[in-house]
């Protein structure tokens, strides 16, 4: 948001700025001072009122802001969320950049004149049934998975509390014991928008060799070796309705992915002129879940996108596109994204694991041209 328009908005909504004792918390909504949100899109507002002081130099989210949790954890050191502010009359208002989570606690904090801002707790109340919080899915997907490893993916049917992951989520060797320094732990979780999947980073340190990490600690995961990711019961979902189940994925590490994927070894399955039979492509490893999907297009000879379904299949290694209408024509190029990554983050152009004094190399190929058959062919 431009600065001076949050010192316009500031002065518009000045005389809300009094100094309101952390006792009189719930006064700030009891007086109508502060709108707080029913729906998840609603925005949050702080309406003026005559005779009450002002600041003048303040912006909008130092009057404004909000937090997820109660007013009891809140809100030294944590990052308030996202949102923009705008202007309504003689009301400053704040709309959170994604909607909010029914039942989860919000706080939010209004800067008083005084040494202490105001602080008031809401949730947005639910309008759906309970469902179960459980681990839906894990991404790779696969029992065999590189030692350098990149990142799991864990789905779950329910937006989940955050600020716990790592309370819950180990990695654990044969033995069961932990490894405390595989993951990264950020201040900030790497949620999607709705909280129900959140990435898991490995410690590229540990990753990239003659690293500090990777000499100190080692890799986190060795080849030939069987590990689980686990994740210990007890995580609440964000609604506080209900508490996860203990899960765990069993894998065996395999050797590191240390070279750039190769359209040229992917195995193509061409479809029928006329039909609607899917386009398959075999890929040459397993490659990053979310980045497959719209990473790959699938093009007619005069450079058209073709309208299609995506499918993902076993290992994320498959890759399967069902078009909307029948095929036409002789032949369709499947185009790709060359910053698609495979589940060690090495994608088309570079190595995660790249070393210093390697040359530049030659442009990747990215295009696969795939013809399409008479149906009394064989494939």
């Amino acid at each position: 948001m431009d600065r001076a328009l949050c010192k316009s908005l500031a002065r518009s909504v000045a005389t809300v700025l009094l100094v309101w004792p952390m006792s009189r918390s719930h006064a700030l909504a009891e007086d109508s001072l502060i709108g707080l949100p029913t729906h998840a899109d609603d925005p949050i507002t702080l309406r003026a009122a005559d005779g009450i002081a002002a600041w003048q130099t303040l912006e909008g989210d130092d009057l404004l802001q909000v937090f997820v949790g109660s007013s009891e954890r809140c809100c030294e050191g944590k990052v308030p969320i996202a949102g923009r502010y705008g202007r309504e009359g003689d009301a400053l208002t704040f709309t959170p950049a994604f909607p909010l989570v029914a039942g989860q606690a919000y706080t939010a904090r209004i800067q008083a004149a005084g040494p202490e801002p105001d602080q008031v707790t809401f949730a947005i109340p639910f309008t759906t049934p309970a469902v179960d919080a459980v681990v839906t899915d894990v991404f790779p997907s696969g029992d065999v998975l590189p030692e350098n490893l990149l990142r799991f993916y864990v789905h779950f049917s329910v937006p989940m509390a955050p600020h716990a992951a790592f309370d819950h989520i180990q990695l654990l060797d044969a033995s069961g014991s932990a490894d405390q320094a595989a993951f990264m732990r950020f201040k900030q979780e790497l949620w999607n928008e709705d909280r129900t999947r959140l990435t898991v980073l490995f410690d590229p340190g540990r990753i990239k060799r003659e690293v500090a990490t990777n000499v100190e600690l080692g890799p986190a995961i060795e080849a030939g070796k069987p590990y689980r990711i686990a994740i210990a019961g007890g995580w609440p979902s964000a609604d506080g309705r209900s508490t996860l189940a203990d899960f765990s994925k069993s894998f065996t590490a395999s050797s590191a992915l240390r070279e750039r994927p190769d359209v040229q070894r992917w195995q193509v399955t061409s479809p029928c002129r006329d039909s609607r039979d899917a386009l398959e492509l075999v890929l040459d490893r397993p490659f990053d879940r979310h980045r497959l999907e719209g990473a790959l297009r699938v093009v007619t000879g005069d450079g058209h996108n073709v309208a299609g379904t995506v499918q993902i299949g076993t290992d994320e290694r498959v890759w399967r596109f069902t078009p909307d209408q029948a095929w036409t024509g002789h032949e369709v190029r499947v185009v790709v994204d060359s910053r698609l990554e495979d589940v060690a983050g090495n994608n088309f152009r570079d190595l995660l694991d790249q070393p210093l004094t390697e040359e530049r190399r030659d442009e990747p190929t990215t295009e696969l041209s795939v013809p399409l058959r008479n149906c009394g062919e064989q494939r």
